[in-house]
């Protein structure tokens, strides 16, 4: 599709953002966006259309300037993709009314294999241990991290990406120009920088809530699996799950406490044959043939007798601050001392309320 198309498919998205089925009927319609210019109110009805959503559409439209609102794409240093180009993810025009455009800030690749990693946007500490492992040992697998940016795990698997030299991508339930949650605009130029940030919304999009279950089949359907790190019963997670089975796509989960509310939805996924089971990155890579790259562990050493007593007492299990203190027998000043010390160095990370060598 060319440059003057493009600039008027933009604006048929800013005109029609918040009705995604009137979108896909005039576009099939039309076949060339620019041809939408040569339809009477008779072709219109030929569509289904309800009349207040023509009127509305034709009110929008006529607003808009193509021109100025491409300038105002490339001011905010937005792209926007079309179906037919190259870096369009190969899947995701596989699934039932894919996007018929991308707004991307930061660049998708050519050939990227996407794995998507969701689950609640309160997890517990074994939630955060478990993503942070399985992405630090997926890293060299050269699987590029999806996920929704939402408070959680969707941004623990952003991080743990970046951490670990990984690329990724978030999909927003927003235009580009909206980062949300807001507490995550620093994540957000990080993966720009080392991914990118994509949405089929346009400029000035809010994230309602209606915009994320549309979102979530996005990050199901460019995917060649879903990873599901603690879900509720009923959670929005699943829903990105049941996308991904519905687009014949691989579901994993990782299983949780019989006890905990946010297992229950990984759980059941396990037990109704949903999901394969998974306790390490081999689990999910082996379904796709690939091998788990391996990670050169760079050895941590203390800079005194007490360090090292501490390092040894978490290098084989994360343990919290009273677990350390038991099993070296130091005092709890000096423990607590350290502790803040070598993470600050970078030795050590907090997970949660436990403490994990950082290599």
């Amino acid at each position: 599709m060319g440059i003057e198309e493009k600039k008027i498919l933009n604006i048929l998205n800013l005109s029609l953002a918040d009705n995604l089925s009137a979108l896909y009927k005039i576009i099939d319609f039309c076949t060339l966006p620019s041809k939408v210019f040569t339809l009477s109110r008779q072709d219109f009805s030929k569509l289904n259309l309800k009349s207040s959503t023509i009127d509305n559409f034709l009110n929008k439209i006529s607003k808009y300037n193509p021109d100025k609102e491409w300038k105002n794409l490339e001011n905010t240093g937005v792209q926007m993709i079309t179906i037919d180009e190259k870096n369009y993810p190969p899947l995701l025009k596989e699934i039932y009314q894919p996007p018929i455009a991308l707004y991307i800030k930061g660049k998708l690749l050519e050939n990227e294999t996407y794995l998507s990693v969701v689950g609640t946007r309160i997890p517990s500490d074994y939630g955060k241990l478990v993503v942070e492992t399985l992405i630090s040992e997926l890293a060299n697998s050269n699987l590029t991290i999806v996920s929704g940016m939402a408070k959680g795990i969707d941004s623990l698997a952003h991080k743990a990406a970046l951490e670990n030299s990984a690329r990724t991508i978030a999909v927003l339930g927003s235009g580009l120009d909206i980062v949300y949650p807001r507490e995550n605009k620093t994540l957000a130029k990080s993966i720009e920088n080392r991914g990118a940030l994509i949405s089929e919304f346009p400029l000035g999009t809010k994230p309602k809530r209606e915009n994320f279950p549309q979102r979530n089949r996005i990050i199901a359907g460019m995917s060649i699996g879903t990873l599901v790190v603690e879900a509720k019963e009923k959670s929005g997670s699943l829903i990105t799950a049941g996308l991904a089975l519905n687009e014949g796509r691989e579901i994993f989960a990782v299983p949780g406490s019989i006890f905990s509310k946010t297992s229950e939805g990984t759980n059941n996924l396990i037990k109704d044959g949903s999901a394969h089971v998974v306790t390490c990155a081999a689990d999910i890579l082996s379904v796709f043939d690939l091998a788990v790259g391996e990670k050169i562990k760079k050895e941590i050493k203390g800079e005194n007798e007490e360090e090292n007593l501490i390092l040894r007492s978490i290098s084989e299990e994360v343990k919290t601050p009273e677990e350390i203190i038991k099993e070296t027998n130091l005092e709890t000043s000096i423990v607590i001392s350290n502790l803040i010390l070598m993470e600050v160095k970078g030795k050590i990370k907090k997970i949660g309320s436990k403490y994990k060598i950082n290599n």
